[in-house]
């Protein structure tokens, strides 16, 4: 692992912390430390430089609680100490302890220290066998090519945090491009090879229920930079940091002004661009601005909506080997168990008695991307046998970053949901995921691939799939819950609750008439007036009508129904 820490090896009272640890976000208090070195301790794989004893070691002072302080150390690992060399956010792991003046007064001279310290020593970058990948044991992902290129161009650590998901392709608004997902950032490769920043600040407000509004507009304050595009303006801090690493560009139009939101527990002032988010932290300096973790954010955001949380306890394993798409060799306590996938069903690509179907092989590289070498946790379905008649276990398969692999075959389009016998624990879940690909053609959903069939060439079935992909509500009080709905042709994009407004959005290609559709609060059991006809791509807010219907002070999901009563899209109110 390549790491520096500047620490206070306090182990007694769980107030020395991390501000910010680069890729990781910040370790707050009473999170333990991946490991505790102090002065006079050896570490085999690196070299510990214990500072000057005038810093390490303040005198006892009133306020503290009559205690000296022990000493703090520098580590470097041997194989990477110098890797944030003349990058100075990305070595910045000030520590500090709370409430403590001396430390802060020290800081800046033990950072000096520490870069000093640092440019002596040599950095091997981890290179996997093929030369062109730079491959991260933190995470156990690697980049190539151009997303590398670019990522190493541009800032590396501190700017786009580790990479937490394989370069893979994915539909982004419209477009099927290859992306990859950092802490920080979607790096995406664009048709024409460049490759750009995704709009993470646009999602993330979007996740949050509160979509990017136009500003006041108007000419810019002392210090300011306003954008007539988007109406709002860029001050102080924000602005020079805006304009010295990359611009409109990097991070895009503002897309609010600057206001306090929680982050961890604690109030920062913040401010929302296309692209990123703007973090103000003053315990490290009066100016100091960190990129919020919107890569880890909103990909979270996005399994909490799918409804699928891994449980607790679960047996852990490792893959040793992908059979295909929906099959793999897994290592469990020491011996290894083939494992079939609950609930999907991928394209053939390894029945030697059978002709490699259509998608097959790109099924089997997409569970190999996801799978091959990787820590899974195994949840079996008391509802299914405990092995299949191949003597297979038969499992969910969850990642370490909380993403369950079954539900991501066939969200993207690799897999089809599988129901055998039985209805299984989350069904409901995959059958809207897949009701999802289907309808904006991801995949093997896609007309220039199988469109939907396992013979290539095959001519497809002509019954355009079914609107909506829930059961029709008994009445507005019934919450069908997260995950279940197929979120389009329609989605919810926010309800305020206070002004009692609804926001939706068309995202499907075609116009959609709302009329007989009904959107409910679920809280109530009251409807949400909504009518008209939504324009291909149209974001529309819908108002109220006089008096209450949306509850301001108790969780109030939304759920929004097709004439037909189908389940279209769902909020919920988190």
């Amino acid at each position: 692992m390549c790491y520096q820490l500047i620490k206070n090896c306090d182990e007694g009272d769980g107030e020395t912390r991390l501000l910010h640890l680069p890729g990781r976000g910040r370790i707050r208090t009473g999170v333990a430390l991946p490991r505790l070195l102090c002065e006079g301790s050896t570490e085999k794989e690196g070299i510990l430089i214990p500072l000057p004893v005038g810093l390490a070691r303040p005198q006892r002072r009133e306020g503290w609680g009559g205690r000296a302080l022990p000493a703090a150390s520098l580590v470097i690992p041997v194989d990477c100490g110098a890797a944030a060399m003349g990058r100075l956010s990305t070595i910045l792991f000030l520590h500090e302890r709370r409430n403590n003046p001396m430390y802060r007064r020290f800081a800046p001279v033990i950072l000096i220290v520490a870069l000093t310290m640092l440019s002596a020593a040599s950095c091997t970058v981890a290179l996997s066998a093929q030369s062109n990948q730079r491959c991260f044991a933190e995470t156990g992902l690697c980049i190539s090519g151009p997303i590398r290129a670019y990522w190493e161009r541009n800032g590396e650590l501190a700017v786009f945090g580790f990479p937490i998901t394989a370069q893979s392709e994915e539909s982004v608004e419209g477009r099927s491009l290859q992306v990859q997902w950092f802490e920080r950032d979607r790096l995406e490769i664009q048709p024409d090879g460049r490759v750009t920043a995704g709009r993470l600040g646009a999602e993330r407000l979007e996740q949050l229920g509160t979509p990017w509004q136009p500003g006041a507009g108007g000419p810019a304050g002392p210090g300011c930079a306003s954008f007539a595009e988007t109406g709002h303006q860029v001050c102080g801090a924000f602005l020079r940091y805006w304009r010295a690493n990359g611009g409109l560009e990097r991070f895009g139009l503002p897309l609010t002004g600057e206001f306090t939101a929680e982050l961890e527990g604690r109030p920062f002032t913040v401010q929302y661009f296309e692209r990123r988010r703007f973090e103000l932290h003053p315990e490290i300096g009066p100016d100091a601005v960190l990129l919020g973790l919107l890569g880890r954010e909103v990909l979270q955001m996005r399994g909490m909506a799918s409804g699928l949380t891994r449980p607790e306890g679960l047996p852990v394993g490792q893959v040793v080997n992908v059979v295909d798409g929906d099959t793999v060799d897994v290592r469990i306590n020491g011996q290894v168990e083939r494992v079939r996938l609950i609930g999907i069903d991928t394209p053939e690509s390894v029945d030697p008695r059978q002709t490699v179907e259509c998608f097959g092989r790109e099924a089997a590289a997409k569970a190999t991307e996801l799978l091959n070498g990787r820590t899974v946790f195994l949840e079996a379905d008391g509802s299914q046998a405990d092995r299949d008649r191949f003597d297979r276990l038969l499992r969910y398969l969850w990642l370490e970053d909380g993403r369950m692999v079954n539900y991501e075959l066939i969200d993207q389009g690799y897999a089809f949901e599988y129901t055998f016998a039985v209805p299984y624990r989350y069904q409901a879940q995959f059958k809207a995921a897949e009701a999802r690909a289907r309808a904006e053609g991801r995949g093997l959903w896609s007309p220039a691939t199988c469109n939907g069939q396992r013979s290539p060439g095959a001519t497809p079935t002509p019954t355009p799939p079914p609107l909506g992909g829930g059961p029709a509500p008994v009445s507005c009080a019934s919450d069908p819950g997260p995950g279940v709905a197929p979120e389009t042709p329609v989605r919810i994009v926010a309800i305020d609750k206070r002004a009692e407004t609804v926001t939706l959005r068309n995202v499907s290609n075609a116009p959609v008439d709302l009329s007989g559709w009904r959107m409910c609060s679920i809280r109530g059991g009251q409807e949400h007036p909504i009518g008209g006809v939504l324009a291909p791509g149209e974001t529309r807010t819908f108002p109220g009508p006089e008096g209450n219907i949306w509850s301001n002070s108790e969780r109030d999901p939304g759920a929004l129904y097709d004439a037909q009563g189908r389940l279209v899209s769902y909020w919920a109110d988190r």
